[in-house]
């Protein structure tokens, strides 16, 4: 009996052992499968290579077995990173790490490896088994990520870097902003190679300066600090003022040019998603005070600013989801004959008491908060609903922004294409903001033209004013600014100033119009000059109807 249930015994065994072998097949099938397999002896000799490890690395499993495991071991990596493998491997633990490798035809390869060692019954090491995967594509693409996150001159990270790491970065944070003051004027005097140069050291020394922050270079000549571990006190504020004089202090020779510069900063302390807009108005008011450094946290007037921009970008808001944004219009006068015959369109903000707000009080707030392209489309739409009911010329003022918004331009066409009012539009182009962008403003104009509109260039004789542009420009109507205007009577140069305008105007068959006209001796004056139109408050206030 006994000696049968020894058999019985023995046999069940047998079978156990057979079937736990082929589980162990089945995972070395799966292993196989999907991952890079090889085995080596203690001595890292390769006893056994997948196919996969033959594929990726070129070699054939015959040049593999045999060989030492360092086969394919890429000079980049360092001596230290198998110095540990070796170490932890030997001790009976398990490896990880990612490296890269090199084909038999020396072409690179990253593999995240796993490298353990296999035990007898004894627990003694009796050779190591290495599972890798290939992640080649994935450190590629990684590689190409951080090259776009890298600013390609200084070798700091650039501005998007700096966006992404601030809203990872926690909830309050600590952003220096640091700007080279002037600095156009050394590439104006010594050239953009040594300019670059200067970018480059300057760089390194807020490197050598800023041992425990994080750097960036987001625009030109302006730097970016995120200040980790520390706190908004006292010390703080004595760190920064003493890393602006380090800055300054600093002999950057350059090509044997002892260059000096002075340096503004801007520093607040916030939530991430306002940290950046906080310091830059921190950096602002410091060059405009011509300060080293201002700290919008102690700053109550720039605080205060602050929170009048959003009291106003509230209001704005408020305004367009009400429609209290409205139009009002101007009549402008035809000189020969003191009569109205065009009216142009001026944005107005009604406020919920009544109160009726010129854009001076909120259109630079709207364009700084993105709402700007929503008060054009209201404006655009409001304006033609009334002039299609009748025959007059209208006017809409148009940035240089509008015109290059893709989709402010086309929903002018859709517009304009859809109207019968569109052949007594005149599209008053802001010329205080200069037209840099030609090609686009060109191909504007004659896009709109072939709709029968006609186009002005506004508020002319001040800012960015030049005869050159106009002659690239098929311009209607050239609007001459009210500040020459008003003082013709007094003001000699004011008076030449207008009857150069005039005359080139003349000789391009351009008509004038006058702004800001409030009284008559000024009217008898452009009626003598032979000024076209006048527009002001002599014949028109604006108002919300015609």
């Amino acid at each position: 009996m006994n000696h049968r249930g020894g058999n019985q015994n023995e046999l069940s065994s047998l079978n156990e052992s057979d079937e736990n072998l082929k589980i162990l097949d089945q995972y070395k099938m799966v292993l196989d499968q999907s991952a890079i397999v090889s085995k080596t002896n203690t001595k890292g000799i390769i006893t056994y290579a997948n196919d996969a490890f033959c594929s990726v690395s070129g070699y054939s499993r015959d040049e593999l077995i045999g060989k030492a495991h360092n086969i394919g071991r890429h000079p980049d990596n360092s001596k230290k990173l198998f110095k540990d493998l070796w170490k932890t491997i030997k001790s009976g633990k398990v490896w990880k790490s990612t490296f890269k490798n090199l084909t038999k035809d020396g072409k690179e390869y990253y593999v995240k490896s796993v490298i353990a060692p296999i035990f007898d019954d004894e627990g003694k090491i009796i050779e190591y088994i290495s599972a890798r995967n290939d992640v080649t594509e994935l450190v590629k693409q990684e590689e190409i990520i951080q090259r776009q996150l890298k600013d390609t001159l200084t070798g700091l990270k650039n501005r998007t870097a700096l966006l992404n790491d601030l809203e990872i970065g926690g909830n309050e944070i600590i952003l220096m902003l640091v700007n080279i003051d002037r600095f156009s004027t050394v590439n104006d005097y010594f050239g953009y190679e040594i300019g670059d140069k200067l970018l480059k050291l300057f760089a390194e020394r807020l490197v050598e300066t800023s041992v425990h922050d994080h750097l960036y270079r987001i625009s030109g000549d302006e730097f970016a600090l995120i200040c980790a571990d520390r706190v908004f006190n006292d010390e703080l504020r004595d760190h920064a003022i003493d890393h602006i004089n380090k800055l300054e202090s600093f002999k950057y020779n350059i090509a044997g040019y002892d260059i000096s510069i002075n340096v503004s900063g801007g520093i607040a302390h916030a939530t991430y998603s306002d940290v950046y807009n906080l310091a830059h108005m921190a950096l602002k008011e410091a060059k405009e005070r011509q300060e080293k450094l201002i700290f919008f946290n102690d700053n109550t007037a720039l605080t205060e600013k602050t929170r009048n921009n959003i009291w106003m970008i509230n209001k704005i808001k408020s305004a367009i989801e009400e429609d209290r944004i409205v139009p009002y219009f101007q009549g402008i006068v035809d000189n020969s004959t003191r009569q109205i015959v065009k009216y142009e369109s001026l944005i107005r903000l009604v406020e919920s008491n009544g109160t009726v707000l010129s854009p001076f009080w909120f259109l630079e707030h709207a364009k700084k908060s993105k709402l700007y392209d929503k008060l054009t489309r209201i404006m655009v739409q409001k304006t033609f609903a009334v002039f299609e009911k009748n025959n007059y010329e209208f006017s809409l003022n148009l940035t240089v922004q509008d015109i290059v918004s893709d989709e402010t331009r086309e929903f002018l066409y859709q517009i304009l294409e859809s109207s019968p009012a569109s052949e007594h539009l005149i599209f008053e182009i802001v010329e205080t903001e200069g037209i840099v962008n030609y090609d686009e403003v060109i191909n504007f104009i004659h896009t709109v033209k072939r709709f029968g509109c006609k186009i002005a260039i506004d508020d002319f004789g001040t800012g960015y004013s030049n005869f050159s542009y106009l002659s690239k420009l098929d311009v209607d109507f050239i609007k001459i600014d009210g500040s020459l205007i008003k003082n013709i009577n007094t003001d000699q140069d004011h008076l030449y100033t207008v009857e150069s305008i005039l005359f080139f105007a003349h000789r391009k068959g351009i008509k004038t119009i006058a702004e800001f006209v409030e009284d008559e001796s000024v009217f008898d004056k452009l009626v003598e000059l032979g000024i076209d139109y006048s527009q002001g408050y002599l014949f028109s206030v604006p108002k919300p109807t015609l």
